[in-house]
């Protein structure tokens, strides 16, 4: 008797199955192992980022148009994205990654984004969020807004030190 008394301490009320719960809006921050997508045999792949210094959308962008590091390349990751002009640092401050809406990312960028090929925007769109609606911006050009899921993605995501 006193056993079956314990068993049921400590229990919360039924959740009812039947009935749809909500979850909110999607995250679009950064968490710990943030991937930055660049391209391997010609398709996005994921590459895990450690989470230090890349503490939102815009340090995640702005990690991705560093381009690929040398152990990167070592493992035939590329970009398509243009090279940056100026000097990285100047570059590199014009770009933010601000929510323009619930579920939406806007992103500057310090080129026109309108000019860049498939695979380059869906790193750029990829990198800043995988779960909202991202619209590109720079030298006053906006594309229209996209998801991630919209482009094509290699499967899992790897660290720089996996092949």
């Amino acid at each position: 008797m006193l056993l079956l008394g314990l068993t049921s301490c400590g229990t919360g009320p039924a959740i009812d199955a039947s009935k749809p719960m909500g979850a909110g809006e999607p995250a679009t921050g950064i968490v710990a192992g943030t991937a930055v997508y660049f391209l391997k045999d010609g398709a996005l792949h994921p590459v895990e980022r450690s989470a230090a210094g890349i503490t939102s959308p815009t340090e995640a962008v702005r990690a991705l148009l560093t381009g690929p590091s040398p152990e990167d390349r070592k493992q035939g990751l590329t970009s398509a994205l243009p090279p940056l002009t100026g000097t990285l640092e100047t570059a590199l401050a014009k770009v933010t990654a601000t929510p323009n809406a619930p579920g939406r990312l806007r992103v500057t960028l310090p080129y026109d984004p309108t000019t860049l090929t498939p695979l380059a925007l869906g790193q750029l769109t990829c990198t800043a969020s995988a779960t909202a609606l991202v619209e590109l911006t720079g030298t006053g050009h906006t594309t229209p807004a996209t998801h991630c899921s919209d482009y094509a993605v290699r499967h899992p995501v790897s660290s720089p030190e996996s092949p």
